[in-house]
């Protein structure tokens, strides 16, 4: 896939897309003021804060929830940051439901935040749900965000958003993974609506802006300039300093190399490709038959990513071995 098939950031938009810790102090989980629930489905919202004393290990200090919707555990690392573990107990949403994420990582915090499982989105008779997640990282921190798929039932009816705020001095890796139908059973995605977006900034200045708006059956789903009819997409991102970036470009093209060379990623038809649109900011797009090997590229990004930026133990978070 040449660079320029990849969703763009400021340009003319493509077919149905608009591309316009250790802690030593535990802070218990605060349940908001209880606000009345929606006839039609349930409001959710969870806000996280982390801050780091110096050179200190990174702490939780702020943990609010509503509803259904809430932090599992901050577990802290040999490393002095904390892995945060995110879970949505019911498991999707249904037509009506909303879901809020704000996370906020104080300077020189690092923070590795991830779930357990896939967030599903069910199938919506009238209203749409929506999730919408803010990530906000001040100056020397470091945010890895690493969810688990996206899966998008028939029939469902999905807007998604994920805004990014750094600055200046912030530094990032992320993945945004999205898989239409279940495959397993047989199923694809032949009805329905879905709304997704990502936006990047860092220091006031818009680095990324990735919008798709699509119903299904949209030619945006089976155009070589799409998704080229793989049902499973993901974005992979790194923000840092230019100069730490020279060589994470490389050594992602060459593990695309690589795996176009494994039967087993031709079997899947792993479609992959990398570029830089700004100077603080690499993105990949990676498309397939199924989440699997989507899943297992992005993790390998990450690891050849964070080998670049912070040398040491790039160890999984240890929920997904569970």
């Amino acid at each position: 896939m040449s660079d320029d098939l990849l969703s763009r950031a400021k340009g003319e938009p493509l077919s149905g897309v608009k591309a316009d810790a250790r802690s030593s102090v535990t802070v218990p989980s605060v349940s908001m003021a209880a606000q009345p629930v929606p006839p039609s489905g349930w409001a959710a919202r969870l806000e996280l804060r982390f801050e780091a004393d110096g050179a200190g290990p990174t702490r939780l200090v702020h943990n609010r929830h509503v509803g259904p919707l809430r932090l599992l555990r901050a577990l802290p690392q040999p490393d002095g940051s904390s892995h945060a573990v995110i879970v949505h107990p019911p498991g999707g949403l249904v037509g009506g439901d909303t879901l809020d994420i704000d996370i906020a990582v104080g300077q020189g915090a690092r923070v590795l935040c991830t779930t357990p499982g896939a967030q599903k989105w069910y199938r919506a008779e009238r209203d749409g749900a929506r999730a919408s997640t803010m990530l906000r990282v001040q100056p020397g921190a470091f945010l890895e965000w690493l969810p688990q798929p996206t899966l998008v039932f028939d029939a469902a009816r999905a807007d998604q958003r994920l805004a990014i705020d750094l600055a200046a001095e912030a530094g990032m890796i992320g993945w945004e993974c999205l898989v239409l139908g279940r495959a397993a059973m047989g199923e694809r995605f032949l009805q329905g609506d879905l709304r997704q977006s990502l936006s990047i900034r860092q220091d006031g200045q818009l680095l990324w802006d990735e919008q798709a708006v699509a119903s299904a059956g949209d030619r945006l789903f089976d155009s070589p300039l799409g998704w080229g009819g793989r049902i499973a997409a993901c974005t992979v991102w790194v923000c840092a300093r230019p100069q730490l970036l020279q060589s994470v470009l490389p050594a992602w093209r060459s593990l695309f190399e690589t795996l176009a060379q494994e039967d087993s990623a031709r079997a899947a038809r792993l479609l992959a490709g990398a570029t830089q649109p700004a100077a603080g900011l690499l993105t990949a797009r990676l498309l397939a038959d199924n989440a699997e090997p989507l899943m297992q590229c992005a993790e390998r990004l990450w690891t050849l990513a964070r080998a670049h930026l912070k040398p040491g133990r790039e160890q999984p978070p240890r929920i997904w071995a569970t």
